[in-house]
């Protein structure tokens, strides 16, 4: 899906759970929610 968007080197720096303690916290974890960043860059 990246690379179809123009896209390269694809990568994610940074993964947490970020909704751990939040009170829909078991829903998130039940479809595996995660938070990331990442980085990419586009072709000139």
């Amino acid at each position: 899906m990246v690379e179809a968007a123009g896209f390269e080197g694809f990568e994610i720096t940074w993964e947490a759970d970020v909704f751990s303690g939040a009170p829909q916290s078991s829903s998130a974890a039940a479809f595996e929610t995660v938070g990331i960043n990442y980085r990419a860059r586009k072709p000139a």
